[in-house]
């Protein structure tokens, strides 16, 4: 039962760092790798979840840093700003009215729903047809075609 519990937090923390690159969940699932190699030892459940959260701890105070440091260094691009990605420059329409980053909304493209905002001083109505200039993660910034 533990090593089910330990696969579960691995595969977890890996889905959740792939989508998010905050370098949290990876730390986290280093901890957890390491209790999963207690449970194939047969140490006790209790220390297996002690050492968890003492290594998850320590890794995430002591690592993240210098990993977050050297992957932005890498990039060579800020990613707390919207940066021009794949989706850049393709078409789509809204399906919910898109407005500023307090009100988003949500657009179709190439038969896909994502989460929309607009730098205009207006939001865009529900069946207008736009552009995405830039995106953040999964959400996108779009201006009217």
């Amino acid at each position: 039962m533990a090593i089910a519990f330990w696969l579960v937090i691995l595969v977890v923390c890996v889905v959740a760092e792939v989508h998010t690159n905050a370098f949290i969940a990876l730390f986290i699932g280093f901890g957890a790798a390491i209790a999963l190699v207690l449970a194939f030892s047969g140490v006790a459940f209790a220390l297996q979840a002690i050492l968890w959260l003492i290594i998850s701890g320590v890794s995430l105070a002591a690592l993240r840093p210098f990993a977050v440091r050297n992957f932005h260094r890498h990039l060579g691009t800020d990613l707390s700003r919207p940066a021009k990605s794949a989706l850049t420059n393709l078409k789509g329409m809204v399906e919910v009215t898109v407005g500023d980053e307090n009100h988003p909304g949500r657009v179709k493209i190439q038969g896909e729903s994502w989460k929309a905002v607009t730098d205009w001083m207006e939001p865009i109505p529900v069946g207008a047809a736009i552009v995405v200039r830039k995106s953040y993660g999964t959400t996108l910034w779009v201006e009217p075609n």
